[in-house]
Order: structure tokens, then sequence, then C-alpha cells
């Protein structure tokens, strides 16, 4: 059950990260400055640098008794300084800044700048759950397998693409690699400490929104505010059963995999034979046994309200 909170907030901060997205724009802060000014929105303005996530600058702001703090990037940055402001009063303002922006559309907040800051202006203040692998927290998913197996690859690529194009293509080819290589896996699946699974699988993917990665719709029917996690994983799959599901879901969900399996649960444990690699939100956090929980209402988050959604030209996502 959502929980409205009045505004609006007396003091705010804007976190940029100036890098996020694929262009970068020197007059960037400028333009966000203006932007907010034009909703009547005074802010100080911190950046974050590659020691500093965001996650800081949130928690700081948060003691400080900042009733607000907007962060402008993607969705690892949005991630980061939502960890900073879990279980405190201060409200997380979105303004969509990165490649995907999966979290902004598992909300309805619109790419638009000005149609963000609009929404953060007049929109509600709502609680939203985390999730919590092994005490860190994530918005988006964990992934145990095949495709937390990958994720190094896939940062050597991003990075490779901006500063190295050979480097790039090596990790392509080792990213093809491990995939051609990886096996199923045995996998024992727990669901509030009662309900069990033995499953033979290739990955397990642990939900808290319904969007990720790139532009994933993998539990469509999942809720950020709900208090539980969707549980998605391919019974005994082949390689091709893997791709065509995940091809599916990055069209957008679709026709179900006659192997999927879905559960909902508020704690799930993970236990595998060989350990198997684990993520959270594209953040490796070592091998399985892993414990995911839901963290019901912990944040608070700027949304659309109905009347703002129908106003928009278009939807976020």
């Amino acid at each position: 059950m959502q929980v409205s909170m009045e505004k609006p907030e007396t003091n705010t901060l804007l976190i940029v990260n100036p890098t996020s997205g694929p262009t970068e724009n020197p007059y960037l802060i400028d333009d966000l400055t203006a932007l907010l000014q034009a909703q009547g929105i005074q802010a100080e303005i911190s950046t974050t640098t590659p020691d500093e996530s965001g996650e800081g600058l949130a928690a700081a702001a948060a003691q400080a008794g900042v009733g607000l703090v907007i962060v402008a990037g993607g969705d690892g940055t949005i991630e980061a300084v939502a960890r900073g402001l879990v279980h405190t009063q201060t409200v997380l303002g979105i303004i969509p800044m990165g490649t995907r922006n999966n979290i902004a559309a598992s909300l309805n907040i619109p790419n638009d700048l000005t149609q963000a800051i609009k929404i953060i202006a007049e929109g509600d203040r709502d609680r939203f759950d985390m999730g919590k692998a092994n005490n860190h927290y994530f918005m988006e998913v964990v992934g145990v397998g095949l495709e937390a197996a990958l994720f190094p690859c896939g940062d050597e690529v991003k990075e490779g693409i901006k500063k190295n194009y050979l480097a790039a293509l090596r990790s392509v080819f080792s990213g093809l690699k491990t995939f051609l290589q990886f096996r199923p896996h045995r996998l024992i699946l727990r669901f509030d400490g009662r309900r069990m699974r033995r499953l033979r699988t290739l990955q397990v993917n642990i939900c808290n929104s319904p969007r990720y990665g790139i532009e994933f719709s993998l539990a469509p029917e999942a809720k950020m505010n709900d208090g539980k996690l969707d549980v998605i994983y391919l019974d005994n799959p082949s390689k091709w059963d893997h791709l065509r599901h995940f091809f599916t879901a990055m069209r957008g969900g679709g026709q179900r995999h006659e192997r999927l399996k879905m559960h909902r649960a508020s704690v799930v444990e993970v236990r595998s034979y060989p350990p198997l690699e684990v993520h959270a939100d594209g953040e490796c956090l070592g091998t399985t046994p892993v414990v995911v929980e839901v963290i019901p209402q912990a944040l608070w988050i700027c949304i659309p309200t109905p009347e703002i959604l129908e106003d928009l030209p278009m939807k976020a996502g």
C-alpha cells in the first residue's frame, strides 16, 4: 500500500552525473538549473566523480535534513543515490539522462527533461520498495548464473567503445566464449523460508522492477511497491531457449516461453552446485549462496499523478 507525502520540500540538492547518456553536454548543469528554476525549484548542486557515485552525497544530504534530492543521470547513478536515501524521509526526484533509463520507465517518468522536472515539482511522493542481496541494496534485479558471468565482459565492451575499439572487440569474443562454454547448473531456491524448488537452469533473475539491462521487460508484472520480488527462470533450457526468451523480453514481453517459471516471494534464498556468480543491478556481488529480500516502502520517490500522465504526449518506456 502506498502512503503519500505532502510537498513541496524546503531544501533541495541536485546530484548530476556529467558523463551520463550517449553524448556529453558542456552546458548540462546550466540547462538543468534553468529548467528547475522555471518550475520554482532552487537547488544546490553536486556532481558525481569516479570516486563518488552519488551514494555518499545523498546520504550526507539526508543526514543534514535535505528534503529533496534530485538525481540527473542514468540507472547506475539513480541506484547509487537511492542507496544513500534508504530508510530516510528525504524524497528522491529523478531526471533520467542515461542510455536505457529503465528505472524511470518502470515508474512512468518520461525521458523528456522538462516533463521529468514537472513531475518533481507537481507530482506525488510515494514510498517504493528496494531489494537487498547479501546487504547490498538494489532497485532493479539480481541475476545468478550466466548473466552475472557475462557482466564483466559487457562492462569492458562499454568502456572499450569509448576508448579502445580493439579492446572492445576482444571483450566481445571473451563474452561469446563464456556463453558457449556455460552449462546449466543445479540450483536450490527457497521462498520465504518454506517453499523449496530444485532446478537445473542457466540463470535465475530476482526482480524488483519490471525492466532492466538492455530494456529487458523480463518481469512485466513486477511492481516496485507490492512488497514482493518476482523470480524468473527457464526450467532446464537449451542455449537457444535462453536466447529466444531474452530476445522476446527485449521486445517488451510478448508470448511466454513454455519453459518459463515464475514465483513471487518476499525472501529468496539461492544455493547452487558449484557456486555461481551473482550480480545486483550490474554490480558483481561474488558467488552463491545469496539471500535476496525485499525491503518494503524503503524509499520516497517523486512520481507522476494520473492527471500528469494523461497530459504527457508519450509515457516513459
